[in-house]
Formats: structure tokens, sequence, C-alpha cells
């Protein structure tokens, strides 16, 4: 028995991935100081997003957020896109659901990159405001919203672009 596998077409495109969402993150802060562009006396979690960043690759949507302390994202995924952040200012912890919770905390210049099944809660417990920076690759269109019940995550909701953000 012989089995033929198909070949990947050199003209199909590729879909973008965190490498493409990583290189947007450091061809964006080699332009501007963007901790000038934050309110760090808000006393809620802001985001603004910075535009899709398209000169490198397939492109990736940049997003900034300012976490207060003991802010949080909540558990959630960013539907299919793939992503990357770094922090440029405090140390957030992100948890990231594989059956348990697992953290790691992210310090000033550390960077995080995911594929688009990746779930996580983001939570800022230092002890000053945080800075991030974040791109997802395609550009964010739905997150679904998870809760840890009885130990398990159950979804609660999917927002999808331009309800809440």
């Amino acid at each position: 028995m012989t089995a033929t596998f198909p070949t990947p077409s050199s003209t199909a495109p590729s879909r973008p991935t965190s490498f493409d969402a990583r290189d947007a993150l450091a061809a964006r802060l080699l332009e501007d100081d963007l901790l000038a562009r934050v309110d760090l006396t808000i006393p809620e979690r802001t985001w603004v997003r910075l535009g899709t960043r398209t000169e490198d690759g397939p492109g990736a949507e940049l997003w900034l957020i300012t976490w207060p302390v003991g802010s949080s994202t909540g558990w959630h995924d960013h539907g299919s896109a793939s992503g990357a952040f770094t922090v440029l200012r405090g140390t957030l912890t992100e948890y990231t659901w594989a059956g348990v919770a697992t953290a790691r905390s992210l310090a000033t210049g550390q960077l995080r990159q995911f594929e688009g099944n990746h779930i996580h809660d983001v939570v800022n417990h230092g002890s000053g405001t945080a800075v991030s920076l974040h791109a997802y690759a395609p550009s964010l269109a739905a997150m679904t919203r998870y809760e840890l019940v009885r130990g398990r995550l159950q979804v609660t909701g999917v927002e999808q672009r331009g309800e809440l953000w």
C-alpha cells in the first residue's frame, strides 16, 4: 500500500504566527517611546490600539496596555489569532491553562509569544503600574471569555471586535 501526501503550494498564503506578532513588536519598539503615551495615574486597566503593522509580513495588530496594581484580564483566548507581548514597565504574571493553571512572571523587557489556541489570564501583582505592548496576527477579531468553576474553565461569552474594544 502506498500513500500520497499533498505538498504545500508555494503560492498559498501563509497563516500569520506568533513570530509575525513578535517581529511587529520589535519593529514598533524601535520607532518611538511608547511609555510617553500612557497615563500611569488612571486607576483602571486601559488599552489603546496602535494600528496594524504590515511592512514586514502578513501583518500584526498592536495594542498598548496599562495595568494598575491588581488589574487582570480574566481568563480568555484571542480567537484564532496568534500573539506576543512584552512588558515595557513593571512585572506581569501570566496564568496559562492546560488542565491546570500555571504561572509565569514577566519583568520589564521580557517577551511572551503564543499561538491561536492559547488561554490565559494576565495580572499585575506588582507594587506599581505596569505597561505592556501586545501584537496579534492576524488582527484580533474575537475573544472567548472563561470562568474557572470547580477546577474547569467554562465559556462565559465571546466578545467580537467593536463591542468592548
